[in-house]
C-alpha cells in the first residue's frame, strides 16, 4: 500500500527562489478521468520562474504547486481513464500542474504513453519546450524550405528544440545565444549564431520570414526592418511591439495549434523516436534545488528528480 502522503515543492506568494519550499502533503487521488503518475523526472521550464513570480496569476492562484511537465509511471487509474497502472507516460503543460513532485494528479487526456526506446528523461524535456517549438516552427509558423528563421534564445529549452526542427525543415536557421553557447547552437543546425551582448547584432539581419522570440519582446522591434512582407514574429513571453504593415507579430502560448494536447504530445514524441529531434538535457537537480534550478543559467534542458 502506497504512503497516503508525498513530497511536493509549494509556492504561496509571488517573487523569489526562497518561495519553492519543499512540503509534505496529501498524496492526491486521482477522480474519473483522470491518472496518478509517480514522477520520475519534472522539467524545468523559463515560464516556471515567471509564474513563481506573478506572471499568469490568474492560472496559478497561491499556493500551487510548482512544475509544468513531467515523466514518469500511472500508479493509479480513475473511473473511466484508459492508461492503465504501470504505463510509462509523459506530458502537463499549466505551471502548476505540479511536476516537481513525488505524484501529479492530471487528466488522462494531459499525457500520453512513452514509446519504447525513449527515456524518462527525454520525454520530461518535451511538453512545453517542445510543444512551444513546435507551435511556433510547424503548426502556426508554418516554415517552409529555404525561408530565413530567427531564432532569439537559441540555446534554452524552447531555443534549442525550435532550432532542431527548423533545420529539419530546410530552413535557413539563424540562432541568438551567448558567445559561451553559440557552438552548442551550430552543432543544433544552426547556419548562423549572433551574439545577444552585442546590441547591433539586428543590423545585419535580412529577409527574415519567421521570428521566435524566447527572451524578451523587447528585442523585436530592432528585428522587424529585416522582416520579409508576410513575416510573422511570435513572443513566448510578451505582447510585441506593434508590428510595420505586412508582419504579423503575436504572443504565443505553448501547446497552441490543432489536435487535442495527448496528440500533440504523441506526435512530438515520434519526432524524438525518429531521430528528427533531440532534448539536451544538461543538468538534473535534487527536488530541494528546485529553487537553484529555476534561476540557473540553462543550455538545453535541466530536470528535477523528486
Amino acid at each position: 500500500m502506497m504512503d497516503q502522503t508525498m513530497k511536493t515543492v509549494l509556492v504561496e506568494g509571488e517573487g523569489g527562489p526562497e518561495l519553492l519550499q519543499v512540503r509534505q502533503v496529501a498524496r492526491p487521488v486521482p477522480g474519473p478521468g483522470e491518472v496518478l503518475v509517480k514522477v520520475e523526472f519534472g522539467s524545468v521550464n523559463a515560464v516556471d520562474k515567471r509564474v513563481r513570480e506573478g506572471y499568469l496569476r490568474e492560472y496559478a492562484p497561491r499556493p500551487y504547486t510548482a512544475g509544468s511537465d513531467f515523466a514518469g509511471t500511472v500508479v493509479e487509474a480513475g473511473v473511466g481513464a484508459d492508461l492503465a497502472p504501470g504505463t510509462r507516460v509523459f506530458g502537463g503543460l499549466m505551471p502548476n500542474t505540479g511536476g516537481y513532485g513525488e505524484y501529479v494528479k492530471v487528466s488522462a487526456g494531459d499525457v500520453a504513453r512513452i514509446p519504447d526506446g525513449v527515456g524518462f528523461e527525454q520525454a520530461a524535456s518535451l511538453p512545453v519546450a517542445g510543444l512551444t517549438a513546435w507551435s511556433a516552427i510547424i503548426a502556426l509558423g508554418e516554415l517552409q524550405p529555404g525561408q530565413r528563421v530567427l531564432v532569439q534564445g537559441a540555446a534554452g529549452g524552447v531555443g534549442h528544440f525550435a532550432v532542431q526542427m527548423a533545420r529539419r525543415i530546410g530552413a535557413h536557421v539563424i540562432g541568438v545565444a551567448s558567445a559561451a553557447k553559440a557552438g552548442f547552437v551550430r552543432e543544433l543546425g544552426a547556419d548562423e549564431v549572433l551574439d545577444y551582448a552585442d546590441q547591433h547584432y539586428a543590423r545585419g539581419l535580412h529577409d527574415i520570414d519567421l521570428v521566435v522570440d524566447g527572451v524578451s519582446a523587447a528585442s523585436i522591434a530592432s528585428v522587424y526592418p529585416a522582416m520579409n512582407p508576410g513575416g510573422r514574429v511570435f513572443s513566448l513571453f510578451d505582447q510585441p511591439p506593434p508590428p510595420p504593415a505586412g508582419v504579423r507579430a503575436e504572443f504565443l502560448a505553448g501547446g497552441t495549434g490543432p489536435g487535442t494536447l495527448r496528440e500533440k504530445l504523441e506526435n512530438l514524441v515520434a519526432m524524438v523516436v525518429r531521430g528528427e529531434l533531440v532534448p539536451h538535457i544538461s543538468r538534473i537537480y535534487a527536488q530541494e534545488e528546485a529553487a537553484v534550478a529555476q534561476e540557473a543559467n540553462k543550455t538545453g534542458k535541466v530536470l528535477i528528480r523528486p
